[in-house]
């Protein structure tokens, strides 16, 4: 959103950590992505178009206004957060939640 351009990594490079990289690496890039966030959210319009998009994905998609970009990472959170807890019920066989009539 704010102009900050990105080497975008592609096939499993882009989803996957490399075995060296401690969790505790990957949690604290994750927390200091978030402050970036924050910051920039702050201090932009949720009506704002981003300053950069990646060139290789003005063909796939338009850039969206900060609002619904913000919506989508709060859908996609929510999604694969439960995705990951499904797995691990399929592991441990404990639940969460329970919705009963």
């Amino acid at each position: 959103m704010a102009g900050e351009t990105v080497d975008l990594k592609s096939g499993a490079e882009a989803w996957q950590v490399p075995t060296q990289v401690s969790s505790r690496s990957v949690f604290a890039s994750y927390r200091e992505e978030i402050r970036l966030a924050d910051a920039v959210i702050t201090r932009t319009s949720l009506d704002a178009l981003p300053v950069w998009w990646p060139p290789d994905l003005a063909e796939q998609m338009a850039p969206q206004v900060l609002r619904r970009t913000v919506l989508h990472v709060i859908t996609e959170t929510a999604c694969h957060a439960g995705h990951l807890d499904a797995a691990r019920e399929l592991l441990d066989g404990g639940t969460w939640l329970i919705l009963t009539d």
